[in-house]
């Protein structure tokens, strides 16, 4: 039977945040939902949540381990899948919840297994529903990625005393000396901290300084990085669209505030370079927007991926426009890595937003990348910087001059890209790394406990 251990959280704190932090989020939350397509879908996709729940409850086998993962979304996820994966091979079963909806998607088309016996959105973190949540799973550990924490459950599952392990562990700006003791007492209920670097592990140790287990696991993203590359097919590009010796920048998940950044060097360089060809994935590719690009880059001819592949779908001749645009448009999701494998060049967006999203994805396809200045969150992004494979850049004069000088000289692009996919190689080994420390940390897995 597993030990109960009391909260070490004072009853006020504890109190503050039930009662008044999180019902103050949640209404915040419904009146900005008001205002915002994606909030709103997350908000409406929790109807039903505890319905669902009481409907995979029978698949869970008391005779096999149980491993909870939480996530925060679709990037979290990623890097989570390796363990996922390790663990099913094993023999335990699974359950997964998310706090947005973006990565239910992948899940179905990826994770349809008979061990992952739940998976859905995370029911908000009311009081009592830590307690339904783990009293009906009795899961062996609980499994967080990077800084997704909900303090009702982490301070449950604490009070029965289930493993609790944080993997890719980050903190960005310390907290602030009023909510300091709150988040140390809240990664101090944790068992094991796998940060994603050392310069993570270092502001973790100020935070729980004497943590009994606090070390860097990297990321065990990169794996599925390299598997995503190995597995996308390639996109139905029409024949001549990208000439021998064409050189090819590629932007991926791109906001309106990266276009403001690096279309006007796309477009110096196409009217330069008739050799060279654009390819552009928006981070959400919605129709208005995608009318904006296609106007913006008229005078060299714009086709969506959409068009092309329903062609090639249909056995019929590629699209009037296709053989004349220097331009693609991927106006649907999930293409991006096979598209990399075309590059020469990758512009990564979200660098001017909440941070730059994906840039292992490009580097290991052996691409160079540049992006914008908010990526202290990227471990990967942080590597590709060091090694002098990556350019962060702070305005379009910036842009204009790293994305240049790199489709000006593509012999210098591509050796860049190679040292790029030599840094992504060199953090591969972080999924068997976390997946040890996971064993070490849950008897019911066959570790030894403490190692």
């Amino acid at each position: 039977m597993r030990r109960q251990e009391p909260l070490m959280l004072p009853t006020p704190m504890r109190g503050f945040y039930h009662w008044v932090l999180l019902p103050a989020a949640l209404a915040g939350a419904a009146l900005l939902a008001l205002g915002s397509r994606k909030l709103r879908a997350n908000l409406l996709a929790r109807r039903g949540v505890w319905y669902r729940f009481a409907q995979a409850l029978p698949r869970r086998d008391p005779a096999r381990p149980l491993v909870w993962f939480h996530v925060a979304s679709a990037g979290e996820l990623l890097q989570a899948e390796p363990l996922l994966r390790r663990l099913r091979a094993e023999g335990a079963q699974l359950v997964l919840t998310l706090s947005s909806v973006s990565g239910l998607g992948w899940v179905q088309r990826r994770m349809a297994w008979p061990e992952l016996i739940w998976a859905d959105l995370l029911p908000f973190d009311l009081p009592g529903a830590a307690r339904r949540l783990l009293a009906a799973l009795r899961p062996d550990a609980l499994v967080y990625v990077q800084a997704d924490l909900w303090p009702g459950l982490v301070w449950e599952a604490r009070r029965r005393g289930i493993p609790q392990v944080l993997l890719a562990a980050r903190l960005g700006a310390e907290p602030a000396a009023p909510l300091r003791p709150h988040y140390r007492e809240l990664y101090r209920s944790l068992t094991r901290i796998l940060a994603l670097s050392e310069a993570d592990r270092e502001r973790l140790a100020r935070l729980v300084p004497g943590h009994p287990h606090l070390t860097v696991g990297g990321d065990p993203g990169i794996e599925t990085v390299f598997a995503r590359l190995a597995e996308a097919a390639a996109p139905p590009l029409p024949a001549g669209f990208i000439p021998a010796g064409a050189t090819v920048l590629i932007v991926g998940s791109s906001w309106p505030a990266d276009e403001a950044r690096w279309l006007p060097a796309a477009r110096d360089a196409l009217a330069a370079d008739r050799n060279l060809r654009l390819i552009v994935a928006p981070h959400e590719p919605a129709e208005p927007g995608l009318r904006a690009l296609e106007t913006a880059l008229a005078a060299h001819g714009t086709v969506r991926l959409s068009r092309l592949a329903a062609h090639a779908g249909s056995g019929g001749a590629a699209p009037e426009d296709a053989p004349t645009a220097r331009a693609l448009l991927v106006d649907s999701v999930g293409k991006l890595a096979g598209l990399y494998r075309a590059g020469t060049v990758a512009y990564v967006g979200g660098g001017f937003t909440t941070g730059v999203h994906n840039v292992a994805e490009p580097a290991a396809a052996g691409v160079p990348v540049v992006f914008g200045p908010r990526h202290r969150k990227s471990a990967a992004a942080q590597v590709l910087l060091e090694a002098g494979a990556a350019f962060a850049v702070a305005d379009a004069a910036a842009a204009r001059r790293a994305l240049s000088a790199l489709l000006a000289e593509p012999e210098r692009a591509r050796a860049l890209g190679e040292r790029a996919r030599a840094a992504m190689v060199a953090l591969a080994g972080a999924a068997e790394r976390c997946h040890e420390a996971l064993r070490a940390t849950v008897p019911a897995l066959g570790g030894t406990p403490g190692r």
